[in-house]
């Protein structure tokens, strides 16, 4: 399937250039290619098509120009292959937007017609584009010195991640920050003389979690400090008169994501103020409307979107869109610099993902679908529709769900065949009056939510007869600060009591059968489903996706270990009961339910440690146990045949164990 990704809209609201993810034949990994949408046709295709990839495209402010990122054709000596495309780093490349829109291209040669143009070439590659306000320069940055060699792996500070800028009409470029700063996220004034950074002095990525806003000379210099945050911020916009920078700031639990409050800071004197106390959603994403007072915003809602604004001085809430998904639990908007149009991704339960296209005014937003880009699917494929669950938890607070049906109830409900045959041996796998087994898929973080979006896993979960359910416990985003919070302090405590009232609520609905209940996540997901194996027998069997097993070992190997401080409000050292009380391998004598492991080799923010000591606790007992370890992925599964592999296992180990 193809699966959009960034997007950028030109200023006048005409084109809007996107990257698609797409898997070729024989290929391991998605590539990259930037597609284009006439937005008033309401016709997109494909562009460039680097060979390499390409992404991040952004427009000039004149749209006569795109610049992207793409590895060159050809290594450093002139020659092609794929061995000297494996040594080349992505590069900053343009392309005149007459090319670009007169037909396909390519990602070869010297700048010719229908070629894009290697605007210079740093030892590292470049990253996170963006243009000046007035073109003049586009800013990106880039790894500071030498990969470090892995034979042997010495332990040594991280490299730092340095700003620059360049002229679109010359090949060398001009360092921003000074080095020994890492710039996580930066953002452009609007009279392009300064930018404001999120940066720290350490370069790991546990640092991102005590970094500060600064702001430097879009010409270079020293980096002045504005803040001394208590918690990560991100999502810098200045505001028009280049006074004030709005920013979002919560506590989170993975590096670059987050949902929180609006806050604005003062340039001149760093007084600080927050926009949104006590707002009931979680703001993800926000930019400052050309008049200087109002912000718009978007927002997680419960298991939806939303788009407002917010007035900086009363703080007043105006809602522009109630319910449209976007970027799932990262909803946000590119927009003309006059904010009357904008670009986003949508999609729902029974529609995969595509980019819209909105005309804003000052009450709603007129939405227009821009791109096609699974046709088979929405077209040929039998797809379920997920319902929106809201139940009652402990302390009476409510809690927000999605329950995705089997695809033979589904399709019971519609008037067509109940039944569905199990290959290889022609057996329903669900009978006219039979209950599903239940599928409990717990979501990551826990800073994050389950949006009512599209999910190809959900689908084939419910094509093999299952019914799923996807809990926002509390510590998820969508009702605010204090929700989320929730959790702090409090691992596996309430948020997993919000998973069992869940499975009561279904099982009390009549929905499900409350005797083949499995459960499965990964990250935090896989972390709550070991616990939930060892708190409770409720469950027949469970998967475990990079799961954190000993809270001990995953401080001591993770590269962000400032995670789980902040997630058991404790120091490892000063307070190692902590650390034990919440860890699943303390309780690991307690489990009975055949327990399905998953983990990435290369993982370094869950060390697959944690996926050998759980299996060898389950084994010894004589619990049924499996362990996969993927070779050279990381937190997550990349690569085409083990995707396939691990959805397939998930579904086999679930039938075993409930059939």
């Amino acid at each position: 399937m193809r699966a959009p990704g960034e997007i950028d809209v030109t200023s006048d609201g005409k084109y809007v250039a996107f990257v698609v993810y797409e898997l070729q034949p024989g290929e391991q990994k998605p590539r990259a290619r930037i597609w284009v949408a006439d937005t008033a046709k309401g016709k997109a295709r494909p562009v460039i098509n680097g060979k390499w990839g390409a992404q991040c495209p952004r427009w000039s402010p004149d749209g006569r120009q795109l610049a992207f990122i793409t590895r060159p054709e050809s290594d450093s000596t002139g020659s092609s292959g794929s061995r000297g495309q494996e040594k080349e780093k992505p590069q900053l490349h343009l392309m005149a937007a007459h090319d670009l829109l007169a037909g396909e291209s390519d990602t070869g040669g010297d700048g010719g017609p229908g070629k894009a143009r290697l605007v210079c070439k740093l030892p590292n590659g470049v990253s996170n584009l963006s243009w000046s306000p007035d073109g003049s320069r586009i800013a990106f940055t880039s790894r500071e010195g030498d990969a470090p060699k892995r034979d042997p792996r010495v332990l040594t500070a991280a490299r730092h991640c340095r700003l620059w800028t360049i002229r679109p009409d010359q090949s060398i470029p001009e360092p921003v920050t000074p080095g020994g700063i890492h710039v996580w996220e930066y953002s452009w004034s609007p009279d392009s003389q300064q930018m404001a950074l999120y940066y720290s002095q350490g370069a790991e990525d546990t640092d991102w979690y005590h970094s500060e806003i600064g702001v430097v000379a879009a010409d270079g210099g020293a980096v002045r400090q504005l803040t001394h945050l208590q918690w990560p911020a991100r999502c810098l916009a200045w505001s028009p008169n280049s006074q004030q920078i709005a920013y979002l700031a919560g506590r989170w639990s993975d590096p670059g994501r987050g949902c929180g409050d609006i806050l604005t800071i003062s340039v001149s004197s760093g007084e600080t103020r927050n926009l949104t106390p006590g707002i009931t959603t979680s703001p993800s994403w926000c930019r400052w409307l050309p008049q200087g007072r109002q912000l718009l915003f978007c927002a997680v809602k419960g298991v939806t979107n939303q788009v407002g604004t917010v007035d900086s001085n009363t703080g007043a809430i105006t809602i522009l869109e109630e319910d449209f998904v976007m970027q799932r639990d990262q909803p946000e908007l590119a927009t003309t610099p006059d904010f009357r149009y904008c670009a986003t991704l949508h999609s729902h339960s029974q529609q995969p993902t595509d980019v819209w296209f909105g005309t804003i005014d000052h009450k709603r937003i007129e939405w227009k679908r821009l791109s096609r880009l699974n046709p088979i699917v929405e077209e040929s494929m039998a797809l379920v529709k997920t319902e929106r669950i809201n139940y009652e938890s402990v302390d009476g607070w409510r809690i927000d769900g999605l329950f995705t049906p089997p695809l033979a109830r589904a399709n019971a409900d519609g008037g067509q065949d109940l039944t569905r045959t199990k290959p290889g041996d022609g057996q329903p796998l669900l009978s006219t009056q039979e209950k599903p087994p239940l599928y409990v898929s717990v979501h990551g973080g826990p800073s994050g939510t389950s949006c009512d979006t599209w999910n190809g896993t959900n689908q084939v979960f419910a094509a093999a007869g299952f019914a799923i359910f996807q809990p926002n416990m509390r510590g998820s985003w969508g009702h605010g600060m204090a929700f989320a919070d929730a959790v702090l302090g409090d691992m596996g405590g309430k948020d997993f009591q919000d998973i069992l009232n869940g499975i009561e609520y279904l099982v009390k609905a009549g929905k499900v059968d409350g005797n083949r209940v499995c459960i499965g996540g990964w990250s935090n997901g896989g972390f709550l489903s070991a616990w939930a194996v060892t708190q409770s027998q409720r469950f027949r069997a469970a998967m475990v996706g990079a799961g954190i097993m000993d809270w001990h070992n995953m401080h001591a190997q993770s590269n962000i270990p400032d995670a789980d401080v902040l997630l058991l409000a404790a120091d490892p050292l000063e307070h190692p009961e902590v650390y034990n009380k919440c860890s699943p391998m303390m309780y690991a004598r307690n489990v009975k339910t055949p327990t399905l492991i998953l983990h990435g080799e290369d993982d370094p923010a869950v060390p697959v440690a944690q996926a050998y000591a759980f299996y060898r606790a389950l084994r010894e007992r004589k619990v049924p146990v499996e362990c996969v370890i993927y070779p050279r992925e990381g937190h997550g599964l990349n690569e085409r045949d083990h995707l396939r592999d691990a959805i397939t296992r998930q579904i086999d180990w679930f039938e075993r164990y409930t059939r």
